[in-house]
């Protein structure tokens, strides 16, 4: 190449540098001005919008605080590419004519002040608009609605979770902490748990996740950083009368009321054994299975040392379990999210008249059709019937052939009542995920009615986990509040002053039972379903107060 040729070659890039910054203006740069100004008028729409729409749908949470702003980011990394890319092409320019590269910067040229200042303020909106979306999406992925969004995967637990004691309270107060953030308390556990949801996001893309979902206990955080938030373990609540109505399953569909009282006390040491004693109280104890339903040792600290209770019928199966210090999940494991029984669901459907309760046989027939008799049915047996087109209709078939009259002149409460069943089958089973009311164990009661076993094969012993099944390795006394006779009362009975005594002898298991069991028959106060038998319950003039 002459020298003729170089100099003008050298001329035009000095003139191209003068008239045309090329870090700027080039087509990558354009490209991720453009996309990043898109992503900067989404989420501030979505950040302006957000004063006014406080809990945001899904997608709207999702498009406005997580994908506009990855967008305006992205649209920056675009810029800055092609300006690395622009200069990385100047440079070898420059190289080749023997120049030194360099970016040539004109103060005075309007171009390159443009091109500049453009840069700036998509720069400086894109992180203002990112920091107020950054704060709203933290909000939005602490919401119920975001855990919820994997509907098919979560949604027997939102569901369950929306009509619970726990509705309004946020997935995160008692999965990750009860005050967590990435710069707050708790940060450590608000970092693992965003990774963990990485991997569970993984999974639900691949599909590679269990049906039903599991539900270890040991997954969930230590209560003094959830339950206590929000609840006092010291906090004394005495006795705690709570009224339950059911209708049997009778032809008259007749309706009992059950008062019970629940001896919940404190927590405070001291101050007795009432239930909330357990979880504050040094008790602890080893389980062989992930849900904790058989519990094969328990131990209580107590001023002259550990006090030992072992389970003589306990499996036993390689090394022992690590032991578990109790808190308040070990018996409220599922109050976030309990499907409701049949049973239950029927109940309020016939109190609330959505299922008229003149109709006989009503509640029988009811729970049968939902699978809620005892046949143990399991999940899948129950969606092929339910998918049925006449499944429910056989409700209509039983009133036309017991009781035709009825049937013809009753249509309509008939088929009020088979539509009411259908939606009750949608809160009890959800197919896709293999999961009923009889998946998850429910520890905060006794055992369910005969006949009637959860996934795991038990009966729901809950309270009967450890009072019932652990005793002395010497002298093999059960621990207090066994099942039977008086030691209902552990739990069921009064405090002092108000003792509810009998006038005549020893209780018995029968009359034990009755202290709390109100107007219900027997066969009921046993876990059996009250057609089983009738048993009267203790006569009210053998009660009085102390």
């Amino acid at each position: 190449m002459t020298t003729l040729q170089q100099t003008a070659g050298a001329s035009r890039v000095a003139t191209t540098l003068r008239l045309r910054p090329h870090l700027i203006l080039n087509a990558i740069t354009i490209l991720g001005a453009l996309v990043a100004c898109a992503g900067i008028g989404g989420a501030g729409f979505a950040l302006a919008a957000g004063f006014l729409e406080e809990d945001p749908s899904a997608i709207k949470g999702i498009l406005g605080y997580v994908v506009m702003p990855s967008l305006a980011l992205g649209g920056v990394a675009l810029m800055v590419t092609g300006m690395l890319v622009s200069g990385w092409r100047q440079a070898r320019a420059a190289a080749a004519l023997g120049e030194r590269p360099r970016v040539h910067l004109e103060v005075g040229n309007w171009n390159h002040l443009f091109g500049i200042a453009t840069f700036g303020v998509i720069a400086i909106g894109s992180l203002t608009v990112l920091g107020g979306t950054t704060y709203r999406a933290i909000e939005f992925m602490e919401s119920t609605t975001f855990c919820g969004t994997c509907h098919q995967v979560m949604q027997p637990q939102v569901e369950a979770h929306l009509t619970s004691p726990h509705a309004e309270v946020e997935c995160t107060k008692c999965h990750i902490a009860y005050r967590s953030g990435p710069l707050g308390p708790n940060t450590n556990a608000y970092i693992n748990a965003k990774i963990g949801g990485l991997r569970q996001t993984v999974s639900v893309m691949t599909g590679a996740y269990d049906t039903p979902i599991r539900a270890p206990s040991a997954k969930i955080p230590a209560t003094n950083t959830t339950c206590e938030g929000c609840h006092a373990p010291t906090k004394n609540f005495g006795v705690v009368i709570k009224q339950f109505d059911s209708y049997s399953p009778d032809e008259q569909n007749s309706r009992h009321t059950r008062l019970l009282a629940f001896k919940v006390g404190s927590g405070r040491p001291g101050e007795g054994d009432a239930i909330h004693w357990h979880a504050t109280a040094k008790v602890w104890y080893r389980a062989t299975d992930e849900s904790r339903t058989v519990i094969s040792w328990v131990g209580v600290e107590k001023p002259g040392g550990l006090e030992e209770w072992t389970n003589p019928n306990a499996p036993v199966a390689g090394e022992p379990e690590e032991r578990q210090l109790m808190s308040c999940i070990d018996c409220h494991n599922r109050v976030g999210h309990r499907i409701p029984t049949p049973d239950e669901l029927v109940d309020q459907a016939l109190d609330d008249g959505r299922i008229d309760s003149s109709l006989p046989f009503i509640k029988r027939e009811a729970v049968n059709l939902l699978g809620g008799n005892g046949e143990g049915a399991d999940p899948d047996t129950l969606a092929a019937r339910f998918r049925q087109p006449t499944w429910f209709d056989q409700l209509a078939g039983f009133y036309n052939e017991n009781y035709p009259e009825l049937a013809a002149t009753r249509r309509d409460a008939v088929r009020g009542a088979i539509e009411e069943l259908k939606m009750i089958a949608d809160q009890i089973l959800y197919p896709d995920m293999s999961a009923d009311w009889l998946t998850y164990p429910d520890n905060l009661s006794h055992r369910l009615p005969e006949g009637i076993k959860t996934a795991a094969g038990d009966q729901n012993p809950g309270c009967f986990r450890c009072h019932g099944t652990v005793v002395k390795p010497v002298t093999g006394e059960l621990l207090k509040g066994t099942m039977g006779g008086d030691s209902c009362l552990a739990c069921h009975g009064f405090g002092e002053g108000t003792q509810l005594q009998i006038s005549q002898g020893a209780p018995s298991q029968e009359q034990g039972c009755a202290l709390c069991h109100v107007n219900v028959s027997q066969p009921e106060i046993a876990g059996m379903p009250p057609d089983a038998g009738d048993s009267p319950a203790l006569p009210t003039d053998q009660l009085h107060q102390r």
